[in-house]
């Protein structure tokens, strides 16, 4: 989509409809789905509109690598899976990327759409998607029979989200809901009908979990696949999955990529076979690294600051890819329990925000908005400046406010939940909870818990409409960093985390959370419902300005400003402009030329 397409969508009608295809330019830019059959026929007989763009070759960016086929990539994970429904688990970041396939990935960096399932996109009108899926295609051959894989199975797949929510499936309605219906026009055309117009839904479609499923298989084991290695059309197969680790093996009827998209490769991934090492100490991921015994170090385990680049830049066999982060990290409230303004207000006032960056970042970090600050470039999270004034360190202010609103009877001790399998969790929430101790005088309970408990006592609650077990956590969410509308909005709605995890719900039984939960929704709405580019700017500050002023339904907190990615100099076509964005984008996860020499 080229940039101002949407201002002239507005402004022109085509008599032609305009098809994306290739490598796809984008401007930076929510109940059940139904599932069908339909005809092709235009609704309603009249003129197609324009669609985003002419088509665009990714000729800005560098050529990659001739690749080199063959080898084993290893990697760590510092604890097992807690399920393989991608669906319903979004934490296992390796398995929708090797054992699925997607429409497309979205590529950042140079803001392209790259093809896999399909290999075109039509928007004919602001709330109809066609979509043109890829020859050839075929599930993996344990997988149905091997069978080709059709538009029918793209609107199954995806009808299965609403369901899902029953399950706790951590996939939230940001990603999906905007969907009102998808059907299958014949076996190779998809159209997708939108409940109302949305400005990122392309760029939802290239989130890794919304990939395509066998419904034989998914209907075989009891309506999900949880406990299913393999289910899709994936360019690997899971081989292994024990409490050491994963494997995953090349597929050998993975489907040809013709003239693909960059990133992807004719006939398939470069590597043969990638590896997952479950090693729970995080200096001994480290120290195996260093070995030569990991090849990408994962920086959710290890926590890589620029002392720690530094170093392992230094060391023999090293490279380390280094990038604006555009992350995010939030501190939680259970809003069940903090209806008060007041007593919010508090908690984001009693600690010193420069201190964090110094103390955990190492003074490389950069105060946290409800938007990353990589969106604040077009226009769309606001400044530095802004931020610092909405979040000034005032602990004696906040004694005041803190103990006028009744803050020592409501919580006579706080409790907060983290882990240690992420270092950044651990060491965030003991600055808080000593920052607190100090100028609340509130006694402040930390539970340091494994992941799998970590993630059931965040979501714990939601479909009771129960209180949490803990009163504050801090948390992110990596699956789309790609989209500004997500980055860090998904903990700030109903549709995202604001309900799973924190209890902001329209249906909440405290009038006030409810009343906060639909102005949350409806600003959230407004921007993501706004096509005209300009025009989305101050709706998109209009809601980041409504959650500063709240104090809530979270709290933004420091994020480091640069991102590190070590690698062994063994692993070639590394994405170091995207690594940054993971499952959302190009990150190493989900391209396929990269390969290994050495």
């Amino acid at each position: 989509m080229q940039e101002g397409y949407w201002n002239r969508y507005w402004q022109r009608r085509l008599s032609r409809r305009h098809v994306i295809a290739g490598g796809a330019t984008l401007a930076a830019g929510s109940a059940a789905i139904l599932a069908g059959c339909g005809d092709d026929d235009d609704d309603g007989g009249t003129d197609p509109t324009s669609a985003p763009g002419e088509p665009t070759k990714a000729g800005a960016s560098p050529t990659a690598a001739a690749g080199k086929r063959g080898g084993t990539l290893r990697l760590s994970k510092a604890s097992p899976d807690t399920g393989l429904d991608p669906y319903i688990v979004v934490t296992n970041f390796i398995h929708p990327a090797k054992a699925y396939s997607q429409m497309w990935t979205y590529r950042p960096s140079t803001k392209e759409i790259l093809f896999d399932l399909a290999t075109k996109y039509e928007q004919i009108d602001p709330t109809t998607l066609v979509i043109t899926l890829r020859e050839g295609v075929k599930f993996q051959a344990e997988v149905a029979g091997g069978r080709a894989l059709t538009a029918e199975d793209v609107a199954y797949s995806f009808s299965r989200l609403p369901a899902m929510v029953a399950k706790a499936s951590q996939v939230n309605g940001i990603q999906w809901s905007w969907m009102e219906k998808v059907e299958a026009v014949d076996p190779k055309t998809v159209r997708i009908k939108q409940k109302n117009p949305f400005a990122s839904n392309l760029l939802a479609l290239g989130s890794s979990a919304l990939c395509v499923v066998a419904k034989e298989v998914v209907e075989a084991n009891g309506g999900d696949l949880q406990k299913v290695m393999n289910a899709g059309s994936g360019p690997y197969k899971m081989t292994r999955r024990e409490p050491t680790g994963t494997r995953y093996e090349r597929n050998a009827t993975y489907y040809a990529h013709e003239n693909p998209s960059p990133t992807y490769v004719k006939d398939g991934p470069y590597i043969d076979v990638w590896e997952e090492s479950i090693i729970a100490d995080a200096a001994t991921v480290k120290a195996k690294f260093i070995a030569g015994e990991i090849d990408i170090l994962n920086t959710q385990q290890v926590t890589v600051d620029k002392l720690v680049a530094d170093e392992l830049a230094k060391t023999s066999g090293v490279k380390v890819a280094k990038g604006p982060a555009n992350a995010h990290l939030i501190m939680q409230f259970d809003n069940f329990k903090w209806t008060d303004k007041r007593l919010r207000q508090a908690v984001w006032m009693a600690f010193d925000r420069d201190q964090f960056i110094k103390n955990i970042y190492l003074g490389d970090g950069l105060y946290g908005g409800p938007v990353a600050d990589g969106f604040a470039k077009d226009g769309l999270a606001l400044s530095q400046d802004e931020l610092k004034k909405a979040q000034k360190f005032d602990p004696a202010e906040a004694k005041k406010i803190w103990e006028a609103a009744g803050g020592p009877q409501t919580f006579p001790s706080i409790k907060m939940i983290t882990m240690q399998a992420i270092p950044l969790f651990a060491t965030s929430t003991q600055f808080i909870a000593e920052a607190l101790r100090k100028n609340l005088g509130v006694d402040v309970k930390v539970e340091l818990v494994d992941p799998a408990t970590y993630v059931a006592k965040a979501t714990g609650g939601y479909r009771e409409k129960a209180a949490k077990e803990w009163d504050l956590f801090v948390a992110w969410e990596t699956s789309l960093q790609s989209m500004p509308d997500y980055n860090a909005l998904v903990h700030y709605i109903p549709t995202g985390y604001g309900a799973i995890f924190g209890n902001l719900r329209p249906d909440s039984p405290k009038p006030e959370t409810a009343a906060y939960a639909m102005e949350m929704l409806q600003l959230w709405n407004a921007q993501a419902q706004e096509l005209n580019a300009e025009a989305r700017k101050p709706k998109m500050a209009a809601m980041q300005k409504a959650i500063l002023e709240s104090y809530g339904p979270a709290i933004p907190l420091p994020v480091t400003a640069t991102a590190y990615a070590p690698y062994r100099d063994k692993v070639k076509n590394f994405p170091v402009n995207d690594f940054m964005f993971g499952n959302s984008g190009t990150g190493y996860y989900r391209v396929q030329d990269l390969f290994l020499d050495g």
